[in-house]
C-alpha cells in the first residue's frame, strides 16, 4: 500500500517513512486498517489534495465516514468533490464535514446517500451561486418532507439547471420579476452574488406565478424542477431555519463521532493496534531474513 502511495505522493514535502508513521498512528486512533487509510490518502492526493494535507484530510473523512454510516472511500469522494467544486482550501474540510452531518441530522438521509448523489448537482449549484450550506439545507428540507435523496438530487438539479439556463421559462420569469433592480432583469447567478437566498429567488417566481394566475411549479419547463420549487417554497420558513443551523454546524462531526465510542469500537481499536504491531514486527523479521531467503 505504501509502495502504491509513493507513486503519487510528493515525498519532497513529506518523506514516505513519515507518511507511513502518520498513517499507522491514524489507524491506531480510528480502528481503520492502515492499508485502507493508505488507499484513502492515495485517493485524496489523486483528487487534488496536497501531500502535506492528505493524512489530516483523511482523518476528517474517517470521522465523517463513521458518523455518517458510510465507508471512507465514499466520505473521501464527497469531501473532495465539494472542496474542488467550490474552490475551498484543505482547511475547510471540517466545515464541509459538519454541514453534511447536520444535513443527516435534520433531513431523512445519511452521509452515505448524500455521497452517492450530490456529485450530480454540486457543479450546477456552484455555477448558479448556491453555496454548499444552502444546497445542503435544501436536501434536508426536501428529504424531511418525504422525497428520497436520489429524487431530491434529480429535482434540485433540474430546478437549478433551468434557473441558470438563459432563455428558459424560469430564467425569463425571474428576469421579468427583477427588472426593477436592473434593466433586463437579473440572472440567478447575479442575484446570488448580491447576497440573495434561494427563498428570495423563489419568492420572485411565486410573485410572477400569482400575476399570471398560476402556481410556482408552472414557472418551470419540467415537472421535476417544478416539484423542487413547490416543496422548497411551501416550506420556505423551514428552509431559512435549516440554513441558519447549517451556518452554525461547527462541531457536528466530532459530536456524532463521540457518541459512537462504544465498547465494541474500543475492542476494534485494540485489535487494530495489535494488527499494526504485527505489521511492524513482520516487516522487521522480513528485513532480517531477506538475505538468507535470497541465498
Amino acid at each position: 500500500s505504501m509502495a502504491k502511495l509513493s507513486t503519487i505522493a510528493d515525498t519532497t514535502k513529506v518523506p514516505l517513512e513519515t507518511l507511513k508513521n502518520q498513517i499507522t498512528e491514524l489507524s491506531n486512533e480510528t480502528g481503520v486498517a492502515s492499508a485502507d487509510i493508505a488507499e484513502s490518502v492515495y485517493n485524496a492526493i489523486s483528487a487534488g489534495q496536497d501531500t502535506g494535507d492528505a493524512v489530516n484530510f483523511v482523518s476528517e473523512s474517517l470521522k465523517l465516514a463513521r458518523a455518517g454510516f458510510t465507508d471512507s472511500a465514499a466520505a473521501t469522494d464527497i469531501l473532495t468533490t465539494a472542496l474542488n467544486a467550490y474552490g475551498m482550501e484543505a482547511s475547510d474540510v471540517t466545515r464541509v464535514s459538519d454541514v453534511l452531518i447536520q444535513t443527516q441530522n435534520l433531513g431523512k438521509t445519511t452521509v452515505g446517500e448524500l455521497a452517492s448523489q450530490m456529485g450530480r448537482v454540486i457543479p450546477t449549484a456552484k455555477q448558479v451561486g448556491v453555496q454548499f450550506e444552502e444546497l445542503n439545507a435544501a436536501y434536508a428540507v426536501m428529504t424531511a418532507n418525504g422525497i428520497n435523496t436520489a429524487q431530491t438530487t434529480t429535482y434540485l438539479s433540474s430546478m437549478l439547471n433551468e434557473l441558470g439556463k438563459q432563455g428558459s421559462s424560469a430564467d425569463k420569469a425571474f428576469r421579468e420579476g427583477t427588472k426593477h433592480i436592473k434593466e433586463g432583469g437579473l440572472s440567478m447567478a447575479e442575484a446570488m452574488e448580491q447576497g440573495w437566498s434561494l427563498t428570495d429567488v423563489l419568492s420572485i417566481l411565486d410573485e410572477q406565478a400569482a400575476a399570471s394566475g398560476t402556481t410556482i411549479s408552472n414557472m418551470f419547463g419540467s415537472a421535476e424542477a417544478g416539484k423542487a420549487a413547490t416543496v422548497l417554497w411551501d416550506n420556505a420558513s423551514q428552509l431559512n431555519g435549516v440554513l441558519e443551523q447549517m451556518n452554525t454546524a461547527a462541531g457536528a462531526t466530532d459530536e456524532a463521532y463521540g457518541k459512537l465510542n462504544t465498547t465494541s469500537f474500543q475492542t476494534q481499536l485494540i485489535l487494530n493496534q495489535l494488527k499494526n504491531t504485527g505489521i511492524e514486527l513482520g516487516t522487521s523479521i522480513l528485513q532480517m531474513i531477506a538475505p538468507a531467503l535470497q541465498t
